[in-house]
């Protein structure tokens, strides 16, 4: 008969799943305690689909928090204080992860679509543009959460790279503002949704790759900051040249400007994001 210690890494793993399920629960009552508006009202009775892409990328980047805080643990051999001990540390930073997350919706308002209310947009105006940013926005903070608060390291540090990840967020979408060729902000007010989503998606890979830039160990200041830097201006330079590069040969005789401003064509906002966020990945795993 097979020793109970030989299946321990089985029911930690139930121990840490379980932990992951309460912690999405927590998470829509921390959302809905922050928000000013009904959430189940707008989803149900209004059938707002701009706030639930919203929604999607928040509960979305929740899980990827939990996982950046929870995944390389060590394997406790079933002592079940040494488990527990571990399981409220992870929870702790999972939390911070979260509310740090809700402060990304206050960041993208003011700083990235800082022309226009973000809010009156998805709820007075069901503008799934904006939702799209927010989304792609919302994903990509997860990401450099869970980069920064995975590996060892302490709260201080967590923080101040989420700082930094969120500077480097904003900085892209002015970037990304002065490499399209038309008015982000004008077109995604007048709800062109393949503006939004185009930029959404470019969000998501900034995203991958901060995360790449941050994840690790807590060596030193200088060590991490200088790895942050140099990563994060190599990824974005790589993924700027590769996704024009990419972007020109598969979609070919089809201008950037016509496509999004004039026809809204969603297939330009797809096949480049899924490039976009392929090239990310390959940086993330090659480079």
């Amino acid at each position: 008969m097979p020793n109970i210690m030989e299946f321990s890494w089985l029911y930690e793993g139930f121990v840490y799943l379980f932990l992951g399920i309460i912690t999405l629960i927590i998470s829509k009552f921390i959302i809905n305690f922050l928000t000013p508006y009904k959430i189940d009202k707008e989803l149900i009775h209004s059938d707002n689909s701009a706030l639930g892409l919203t929604l999607a990328g928040y509960y979305l980047g929740v899980i990827v928090i939990y996982l950046g805080a929870v995944i390389g643990e060590t394997d406790y051999g079933g002592v079940w204080s040494e488990i527990l001990t571990q399981c409220s540390i992870d929870f702790a930073y999972a939390l911070f992860g979260i509310l740090t997350l809700n402060l990304c919706r206050v960041i993208v308002d003011k700083t990235i679509l800082y022309k226009f209310s973000t809010t009156k947009e998805i709820i007075t105006d069901h503008n799934l543009g904006t939702a799209a940013v927010e989304c792609g926005s919302m994903i990509a903070t997860a990401f450099m959460i869970a980069g920064a608060i995975h590996g060892e390291g302490g709260f201080l540090s967590a923080l101040v790279f989420f700082i930094l990840g969120q500077l480097l967020l904003i900085v892209f979408a002015l970037f990304h503002q002065l490499i399209t060729p038309y008015d982000v902000h004008d077109e995604i007010e007048k709800d062109n949704v393949a503006a939004g989503a185009y930029m959404g998606f470019d969000m998501v890979a900034l995203g991958i790759i901060t995360l790449h830039a941050t994840m690790g160990d807590f060596v030193s200041w200088s060590h991490n900051l200088r790895y942050f830097a140099a990563y994060a201006l190599l990824g974005i330079l790589a993924l700027t040249v590769f996704q024009k590069i990419a972007t020109g040969f598969f979609l070919a005789g089809a201008p950037l400007e016509e496509e999004i401003t004039r026809d809204r064509n969603m297939n330009i906002a797809w096949i480049s994001g899924s490039i976009s966020i392929g090239i990310s990945s390959m940086i993330f795993f090659l480079l």
